[in-house]
């Protein structure tokens, strides 16, 4: 997770999903035995500098989702919700028609309009909220949208603890709240996040450890679309995590590989996700 780095700062996850969610009553209809696997490609984009006056740092950022495939198959009709928590992507919610079908193209824009950070010797905290924006492929009559058709607003704090002996706990709260997806006038609850990972480096380059997130929805599924019930979604999932930092001239190249496997879903994809990331500030 990390503190916001003063400078303009590029990550790049890619990351490979694939999952499955068994049959339930959602937003209307029923999903039976629906399979997913998808490979995303995110940029983020940052600039941090300094403030005095707030004794820490402040900046903001944007974030650019590329789906570069999407597939879903099933035996019926559904209506889903599902998120990559670890990188705040969104996946597709209607699903309409059964059979298959795969998509691609850019996915929801994010924007972070405030980055600000405090250091603590050992501690570090940070607060971004996060907008997300729909701008991705969206029909609510085809079998794959690459995004969700509404605004969601996602207030998030961080804290990383980086102790003298090398050892190191960071973790991300946040809610997330969603707005009416105007062409299904359905509203999909608020949902509670927490995205931790515990890791020992090694060296000043190499470090290895465990992350994993909890979900929760604090809110049940409401609007004149939500004829069936609230159907609040939960999950959990953990792995391993490794980074390794490259120096080039002046700067580090970070880069970092973790795989996330979901232990629990409720009302939402049983997935596995493997990321390969690389960051670096300038």
């Amino acid at each position: 997770m990390g503190f916001p780095m003063k400078g303009f700062s590029i990550r790049n996850d890619t990351l490979y999903q694939a999952g499955h969610i068994d049959g339930v009553l959602k937003g209307g209809h029923l999903n039976v035995g629906l399979d997913m696997s998808t490979v995303i490609n995110l940029t983020k984009m940052s600039y941090i500098f300094d403030v005095p006056a707030i004794h820490g740092v402040l900046g903001f950022g944007v974030g650019v989702p590329i789906i570069a495939n999407l597939h879903l198959s099933g035996d019926a009709s559904a209506t889903t919700y599902s998120r990559s928590n670890s990188a705040g992507i969104p996946l597709p919610e209607q699903v309409n028609y059964s059979n298959s079908g795969n998509r691609g193209g850019l996915s929801d824009i994010f924007l972070m309009p405030i980055i600000a950070g405090w250091s603590f010797d050992e501690v570090h905290i940070a607060v971004m909220p996060i907008i997300f924006f729909p701008t991705g492929y969206y029909n609510k009559s085809k079998l794959t949208s690459l995004g969700k058709n509404y605004f969601s607003f996602d207030g998030n704090i961080a804290l990383t603890w980086l102790s003298k002996s090398q050892f190191e706990f960071s973790i991300n709260t946040g809610y997330m709240i969603n707005t009416e997806n105007p062409a299904t006038h359905y509203l999909s609850g608020n949902l509670l996040h927490v995205d931790w990972t515990a890791a020992y480096h090694f060296t000043k380059r190499f470090a290895l450890g465990a992350t994993g997130y909890l979900l929760t929805q604090t809110t049940p599924d409401t609007g004149s679309g939500a004829t069936i019930g609230g159907f609040e979604c939960s999950g959990s999932g953990i792995g391993p995590i490794a980074t390794y930092s490259i120096p080039i001239g002046d700067n580090d190249l970070v880069l970092i590989g973790k795989w996330i496997h979901d232990l629990g879903a409720n009302h939402s994809f049983l997935t596995d996700t493997v990321y390969a990331s690389l960051a670096i500030t300038f």
